[in-house]
């Protein structure tokens, strides 16, 4: 199977950063593409136009940071920041894009969730239920909240920042560790075969 656009829908407040481990191992091959996104929804009357380019400068901002510290330099990377309903959004950049994959994060819910929620948060069982493509549902454990800990894109003191905080060291190194064990599977099935 041979994966050439994959979407990655991220939350920038609670990013799984384990999930680009599994990113990086499907876009194995010259020529993938990895498209992060990110939905901003906001739920109040339509701001100003500077509101809606603030928080879009911001998002790409974390995003393009994420794409440096955590996917395999020979990656192509799309950034894209959308407005609106995160699963329609989804749904409609998958369209746009003709993703090959939706790699899509799910935090396992809480004790409390799981007694009286659905299984499945809902804006993840739309875009399963929707999806023009395949839809690969990843469980991470960890959440990073790129806000808090690099702060906002102008903000001088730590946009101007060359050290990478040391939870996105420790995911790299994960990731890393990860790619390897997935290459020695790969490598032991292709003798198997």
């Amino acid at each position: 199977m041979k994966l050439e656009r994959i979407l990655l829908p991220l939350d920038i407040r609670k990013c799984p950063l384990e999930v680009f481990s599994v990113v990086n191992g499907l876009a194995s091959h010259p020529g993938a593409t990895v498209t992060l996104l990110y939905v901003v929804t906001l739920n109040i009357a339509a701001p100003e136009k500077r509101v809606y380019e603030r928080l879009a400068r911001d998002a790409q901002w974390y995003l393009e940071r994420l794409a440096r510290g955590c996917l395999r330099p020979d990656i192509a990377t799309n950034i894209r920041v959308r407005f609106g309903k995160p699963a329609q959004e989804i749904l409609a950049e998958a369209a746009t894009g003709n993703a090959d994959l939706i790699v899509l994060p799910s935090y396992p819910p809480s004790l409390w969730s799981r007694l009286f929620a659905p299984i499945l948060p809902r804006v993840v069982e739309q875009v399963i239920r929707k999806a023009p493509c395949r839809v690969f549902l990843a469980s991470p454990q960890d959440r990073f909240d790129c806000e808090d800990v690099w702060g906002r894109s102008g903000n001088k003191t730590h946009a101007g920042s060359s050290q990478v905080p040391s939870a996105l060291e420790r995911e790299a190194s994960r990731v890393s560790q990860a790619e390897d064990a997935m290459a020695s599977t790969r490598e032991q099935c292709r003798a198997v075969a």
